[in-house]
């Protein structure tokens, strides 16, 4: 047990390293769009999950709910993600579209949620960094920063453990098909904030100040102007924390 929080101490120093190199952008013109379907195509292919060539680019893309980030790393992109608030005026979204039974009583209710998905990574670079992290970082973010009641995870058999172990997830439903994936993908639900003090105790590199959660989700013209990049805060969110436990 020594052993294993040591080794995990060691990755989150690691992380937290790295994470002086990453950006996160907001993506918000066609050109950048363009780029995303691009990687998207290239790493749906290396994992078999779609079949199609050309830039992978949908009219979900652009929903009022929707918020399409790219993840850099040394100026090259390295990942992307398309993160949907649902909630219940607003049911948009992968997971509600394959699981609308399930979500829809929980909409009716007032619940809400995000609903992370279209997410890509750079499959030439999947050994190198720890690239799930740095992107479904975002995911844990937009909880927050939404107070919704859960993140959402549409996800095939093979990844049911990493979500079970790393955030705490349930699972909602059994595997069911969707229109473009070639194979069948589980619902999952966990609740990633602050408040998790289990997640961000063990994976401090989850952490995040209010300001940057505000300048990745916050509607442009609630800051006057979109920000090109936006840097991550774990480091100064943990030290935070440290400070607020000493006090």
């Amino acid at each position: 047990m020594a052993e294993d929080f040591q080794t995990r101490m060691r990755l989150a120093e690691q992380y937290l390293q790295l994470m002086d190199e990453i950006e996160y952008r907001r993506v918000d013109t066609a050109e950048d769009l363009e780029d995303v379907g691009m990687l998207r195509a290239k790493a749906y292919r290396a994992h078999k999950v779609m079949d199609r060539k050309g830039p992978i680019i949908d009219e979900i893309d652009h929903h009022s709910h929707a918020h399409v980030f790219a993840i850099y790393y040394r100026e090259q992109m390295i990942s992307t993600i398309r993160l949907h608030h649902v909630v219940s005026e607003h049911r948009y979204g992968t997971s509600v579209d394959i699981f609308p039974d399930i979500l829809n009583p929980l909409l009716d209710q007032g619940m809400s949620f995000i609903d992370p998905v279209r997410h890509a990574s750079d499959p030439e670079l999947m050994g190198e960094l720890p690239l799930p992290f740095l992107t479904l970082r975002l995911g844990a973010m937009a909880t927050e920063y939404f107070n919704t009641n859960y993140c959402l995870a549409p996800v095939k058999r093979a990844h049911y453990a990493f979500y079970r172990r790393y955030f705490g997830a349930t699972q909602l439903a059994e595997e069911r098909m969707h229109e473009g994936i070639l194979y069948p993908v589980g619902l999952f639900a966990g609740r990633l904030v602050t408040s998790n003090t289990r997640l961000m105790d063990r994976y401090p590199y989850f952490r995040s100040t209010p300001r940057e959660r505000e300048l990745l989700f916050a509607p442009a013209e609630q800051l006057g102007v979109t920000p090109l990049t936006v840097r991550p805060t774990a480091r100064f969110a943990l030290a935070e924390a440290r400070r607020s436990a000493a006090a």
